[in-house]
């Protein structure tokens, strides 16, 4: 099926083929959004240092060149499989299925090698390998790749905002507005800087050149909302991981966007390349696996 143009916008989309090699994944792909094609976007994203120690890795690329390839273990059956004698739970078949980056095994993630199948009501992606079948939630594949990406950018926030020609502005009520002014200098970590306009008001003066584009008042809209509604007290690590969440849902493929074979072997690539790759931030599954005998089972090819 054809590409939406605003789907193609949102991918990188390097040409076809998968071998292994997630630290050459990681390597070529950091640096920048997984946003957009090339050719479509007008040029690709600069590159940017890796991640360090306890960082997220594993982010995307608008990068050109050749396209990094999926690596990983074989997996053996999932716990509480048909293999165990157990109900099947994907969340729970994969080590590190856990969604805070906080939780990502040392020494790599067992991600699985996977091959391009192809595409389901345009929101599922179908590969396999030795192992048996796997299926993918797109979106939460995508959005995982920009959470990761996005809460490195708000560790780095400072060089990076840009100043706006005609700032916009926010309103509240009085008492939002003084707790509000109360908050400024986290949000200013954040990249934000807002600056009193009034009793009740504030500019915009600066955000992050690398919000999602044409959701960049929103997302700063979101953020003094969820600074306003934490009753407890807040600090950066935490904001740092909410913009991350709000900016990864905005700028993600959604469902029903049609990906090319390319496109979507694209996506498992930088997946793969992830230090989270099981989960969306939001908890959710983003791969489930069906194996060879659960197959074989459903067909009753096997009777044990």
């Amino acid at each position: 099926p054809a590409v939406p143009p605003d789907a193609a916008r949102r991918l990188y989309a390097p040409a076809s083929g998968m071998a292994a090699d997630r630290a050459g994944a990681v390597r070529e792909q950091e640096g920048g959004a997984y946003a957009a094609v090339p050719a479509l976007a007008g040029g690709a994203n600069a590159s940017a240092p890796g991640p360090a120690g306890d960082e997220p890795a594993g982010v995307v690329s608008g990068a050109s060149g050749p396209k990094p390839e999926v690596g990983g273990l074989a997996l053996s059956p999932p716990a509480g499989s048909a293999e165990s004698g157990g109900s099947y739970s994907p969340s729970e078949s994969f080590p590190g299925a856990a969604g805070s980056l906080s939780d990502a095994p040392e020494g790599g993630t067992g991600f699985p090698e996977l091959s391009w199948v192809g595409q389901m009501h345009g929101t599922y992606l179908i590969a396999q390998n030795e192992e048996g079948m796997y299926m993918i939630d797109q979106h939460a594949a995508h959005e995982r790749i920009n959470y990761e990406y996005y809460y490195r950018k708000f560790g780095e926030p400072g060089s990076e905002s840009q100043v706006l020609l005609v700032p916009f502005t926010l309103e509240y009520t009085s008492a939002d507005a003084q707790q509000l002014a109360g908050r400024l200098e986290l949000l200013a970590e954040a990249g934000v800087e807002l600056e009193p306009f009034g009793p009740q008001s504030f500019l915009v003066r600066s955000h992050p050149h690398w919000f999602p584009k044409g959701e960049e008042q929103q997302l700063v809209e979101e953020m003094a909302e969820w600074v306003l509604r934490e009753k407890r007290a807040v600090d950066i690590a935490k904001l740092r991981e909410e913009a991350a969440i709000m900016c990864s849902c905005k700028a993600s493929i959604k469902a029903n966007d049609r990906l090319s074979r390319e496109e979507g072997e694209a996506l498992l690539a930088r997946l793969a390349a992830c230090a989270q790759p099981y989960t969306c931030p939001h908890g959710r599954p983003i791969l489930v696996h069906i194996s060879n005998y659960q197959l074989e089972k459903m067909f009753k090819r096997v009777m044990s």
